[in-house]
Order: structure tokens, then C-alpha cells, then sequence
């Protein structure tokens, strides 16, 4: 059963309805799109780069959601998911391509409905945006279907438009992780009590799962205990392909109250002491003299850091989340590290 069947796309329903089945329509495209480009290898690249769409449109449906009320929980997100991707398994290429023709112009209606009827400017951008989507998607199936392939020119222009280059929309998202950006970034937000940074933590754990064709499982927290040190929690393991881990950058961070020393003992790479603020805190994470009193602080003050290390395509997104989760977060430069200090 196709997901249009399932929800029968009623146009006479509330604005949180819409915009609840958009995000669900979304959710399920995912799963159908990435299983597709496994299951047809001759297509991949261009269904990747339609899965790459879902995910953009997820993440801006997230926070319209949440501004009106309407939310999709983790186990809701991975079983549209999983729907979509048994979905696609079990059809042939041209059965695939004639089914999403007929069920995005039924979408069209849809979004046209939502972008008229609606008082919120975001949401109407939204609805145009999907729109436009649809119809990339669209052009792209029924030229394969007509022997006369265009190559997903319009789905690619789309991402272009949302900053997403060609070689990045084709990347599956399961690679992305090592494949990483063009520049690694830490950012860091306090929030007043080290609870409030934990559970903060926690829910940008579950938000990247349902939400973001990203991978931002580089999470840590930093604290300032009772005995005046500086302590690291609940580190993730990730440093992407040729960038800093999440421990090695806290840890430079946590090093910000003491001068450098805690450093001591070849954190990085065998080297110790002031020296090492010097060389990482201004070069390896383009931080100022203004940054190290903000953050020495902040930490004094008994507030707690959640840090997350993030590509710069990641960065805003991240950023914007902490913020809603009560933080205040700023964005910091990582220099790529070599064998030496890696």
C-alpha cells in the first residue's frame, strides 16, 4: 500500500494535520528513496540525491511542527522509514517511477492547499517549497519512463538552491559520516545546571535520528565539579574522516580554566602544558582571549557545556537546536589536525 493510500491526502483537513502528513510523507520518501538506490545501482546517484531532498524537507518541517504543536516521535520516524523502504523493495524501476508520478501530482494539491490557507509566512514557504519538489521528482521519473532521461536536472537545481553541491546530494547517507565537509566546527552551549545540559544532550541524540540526514553523534558535556575541576561526560566516538574527536576538544576546553595544564600527560599527541592553549586554543579552535574568559565563566558560575562537533553542513542546524533546547550556543573553527597532533 502506497503512503497516499494510507493517509488519502484530504485537503479539508486542520493546518497541523497538513503539515503532520507532509512530515510523514517525508519520513517514508526517505526509506523509499535510499532502499531504491540499493535496489536499481544504475539510479542511484540521482534517487540518493531525492533522499537527500526528504532529509532537507524533514528538517524544515521539524520546527514549523513544533511552533504549531505537531510532533512525530522517534518510533513513529523509524517505522515511516522502514515502510517506505519495504515499499521499494518490492517494485521494479518503471513500477516505481509511474507510482510516484501519480502520487507527487496528488501531493501538488496538497501543498497548494496548505500554501494557501495559511497565515504562518514559513508554512507558505514551506508548501511552496515541497511543491517544487515534488515536481523535480516529477520531471526526473517520468523522463526515465519516456526514454528521454533529463538526469534528475531539476532535482539537483532544487538542492542547489539549498546549498547542497552535487557530489554532497549523491553521497549516501551512511557515508557522509567519513566523507565529511569542508571544515569541522565545535559548538558549544551552556546551559545553567549540568541536568539541563544532559537531557539537552540526550534529545539532540534523538532529534538527529528522526530528523537530520546528518550524523552529530560527537556529543559531550562539560562541568566544573565540586573538588574545582573541570570534567568531561559522556563523550561520542565520532571524529569524522580526518578531524578532531569530541575528546580531544573538550578536553582543550576543559584545560581553558587551568592555563593549559590539565593538558599535561600528551592529550594531544604528546604534547603538555601552556603551550598546547597556545598552538590548539587560538589555531586548532579559532578562539579568542574574549572566548577564554567567557567560557572560564561560565563554568565558575557552575553552568554546564554541551559540545558537539559538527561539518559545516551540520553547524547551523545544531546550533539552532541547542538554542531551542534552552542553551546558548556560539560556533568555533576546528583546524584539521595532522598525524601529530591527532
Amino acid at each position: 500500500m502506497t503512503f497516499v493510500e494510507k493517509k488519502r491526502l484530504d485537503v479539508g483537513r486542520s493546518e497541523k494535520a497538513l503539515l503532520k502528513v507532509s512530515w510523514e510523507g517525508e519520513l517514508f520518501g526517505v526509506g523509499l528513496f535510499e532502499a531504491a538506490a540499493e535496489e536499481v545501482p544504475e539510479h542511484a546517484d540521482v534517487f540518493t540525491a531525492c533522499a537527500t531532498m526528504e532529509w532537507i524537507n524533514i528538517h524544515n518541517c521539524e520546527p514549523l511542527g513544533h511552533d504549531l504543536g505537531v510532533h512525530i516521535t522517534l518510533e513513529e520516524a523509524e517505522k515511516l522509514g522502514r515502510e517506505g523502504a519495504a515499499f521499494a523493495r518490492h517494485l521494479s524501476f518503471e513500477r516505481l517511477a509511474k507510482i510516484t508520478s501519480i502520487e507527487t501530482a496528488e501531493a501538488d494539491e496538497l501543498y497548494r492547499h496548505m500554501g494557501r490557507h495559511t497565515d504562518f509566512p514559513e508554512l507558505k514557504t514551506l508548501a511552496d517549497d515541497l511543491y517544487d519538489h515534488e515536481n523535480a521528482l516529477r520531471d526526473w521519473m517520468k523522463s526515465e519512463l519516456d526514454g528521454n532521461s533529463d538526469g534528475g536536472e531539476r532535482v539537483f537545481a532544487w538542492l542547489e538552491r539549498h546549498g547542497v553541491s552535487r557530489s554532497d546530494a549523491v553521497t549516501p547517507r551512511k557515508l557522509r559520516e567519513d566523507v565529511g565537509g569542508d571544515k569541522q566546527e565545535l559548538v558549544l552551549a551552556f546551559f545553567d545546571t549540568e541536568d539541563a545540559a544532559d537531557a539537552a544532550s540526550e534529545a539532540l541524540r534523538k532529534w538527529e535520528k528522526a530528523s537530520e540526514y546528518m550524523r552529530v553523534d560527537a556529543i559531550g558535556v562539560l562541568v566544573k565539579g565540586e573538588d574545582g575541576k573541570v570534567k568531561e561526560h559522556k563523550l561520542g566516538r565520532r571524529a569524522g574522516k580526518h578531524g578532531m574527536g569530541i575528546g580531544v576538544a573538550l578536553g582543550v576546553v576543559a584545560a581553558i580554566p587551568t592555563g593549559g595544564l590539565s593538558l599535561a600527560g600528551g592529550l594531544l599527541g604528546g604534547a603538555a602544558g601552556g603551550g598546547v592553549i597556545g598552538q590548539f586554543f587560538h589555531k586548532g579552535l579559532k578562539m579568542s582571549d574574549e572566548d577564554a574568559t567567557r567560557i572560564s565563566g561560565e563554568l565558575d558560575a557552575g553552568h554546564a557545556a554541551v559540545g558537539v562537533l559538527t561539518w559545516d553542513f551540520e553547524t547551523q542546524a545544531v546550533a539552532d537546536k541547542l538554542a531551542e533546547l534552552g542553551g546558548t550556543p556560539q560556533t568555533h573553527e576546528v583546524t584539521k589536525l595532522t598525524a601529530k597532533t591527532g
